[in-house]
Formats: structure tokens, C-alpha cells, sequence
């Protein structure tokens, strides 16, 4: 399922992922954004700068429909970065970091 409206509070996930120390990230997403030579800082940098109007849509997990993420598509450096978010037992999480 999808939906045009985000399922979780960018202000909240902003405030969440202020500094490097409460990042939580997948080592797939880490991976990719490492890739694209951007540090743990800049994720939070840039996660820190994302807007509203950046969000594309949010839809369930293949795995389970009342698990949702959120997918924001976020210009940085001449590249759009896709970056997604959910909630597991410790809170949030990014589970996509990558170029769009």
C-alpha cells in the first residue's frame, strides 16, 4: 500500500538523528552512502536539512503491511539522493541511502 502523505513526523526524525552518536542506519544504507564518499556527518547533515516538500511517498514494507517507510527523494551534490525511513523496537531507522 501507498500513500501521498508521510506516515511519520520529519520534525521527529529530524530531532531524533541530530548528531552522529543517535544515528541508526542500515549497513546497506551505509554502505551505499559511503559510495557516494558521504560520511555519518553528512548523512546527518543532510537529514538535518531535508523539507517536506522533499517527501515522495510512503508505503508498507514488503515483509508486512502495518510496517511503513517513508521515501524522500533529496538533491545533494548534483546527484538526488533516495532516502528512507521506518520504525522498528528501538525507533527510528534509515533503511535506504542511495542515489535515485
Amino acid at each position: 500500500m501507498e500513500k501521498k502523505k508521510p506516515h511519520y513526523d520529519l520534525g521527529t526524525i529530524k530531532a531524533t538523528f541530530c548528531k552522529v552518536a543517535s544515528l541508526r542506519i542500515t549497513k546497506t544504507a551505509l554502505s551505499s552512502a559511503e559510495a557516494h564518499g558521504i560520511s555519518l556527518q553528512s548523512i546527518v547533515n543532510i537529514i538535518q536539512a531535508m523539507t517536506r516538500e522533499q517527501f515522495y511517498k510512503s508505503m508498507t514494507s514488503q515483509w508486512s503491511s502495518a510496517i511503513w517507510q517513508d521515501v524522500y527523494h533529496v538533491p545533494h551534490e548534483g546527484i538526488v539522493l533516495y532516502v528512507k525511513f521506518t520504525t522498528d523496537p528501538e525507533g527510528y531507522l534509515v533503511i535506504s541511502f542511495k542515489e535515485k
